[in-house]
């Protein structure tokens, strides 16, 4: 995985949330672990980060998972097939 950023004088304020989020050891995990899976929905990623030694609290996975939406690093979205909400990296491709 490869995260870059552009230190521009007008976007300092997101860049300092972005950081403080990722500062959280947890999340950064999360992440990562997000980055292996794709894209899944918050209880199963809970499953997984909660294997992995993570998380063991669901409510604690999607708090660390909306914060990384907050910062733009992941997307949420809707998938109608399964009825649920899908969390999934953010990328260039899809922003």
């Amino acid at each position: 995985m490869q995260l870059k950023f552009n230190l521009l004088t007008e976007k300092l304020e997101d860049l300092k949330k972005t950081f403080l989020v990722l500062s959280n050891i947890k999340r950064l995990r999360l992440l990562l672990l997000l980055n292996k899976i794709n894209s899944s929905s918050a209880a199963q990623i809970h499953k997984i980060a909660k294997k992995e030694g993570i998380y063991t609290n669901r409510e604690t996975t999607y708090r660390a998972l909306e914060e990384l939406v907050k910062v733009k690093l992941v997307s949420k979205g809707y998938n109608e097939e399964s009825k649920e909400l899908i969390y999934s990296i953010k990328n260039e491709n899809n922003s």
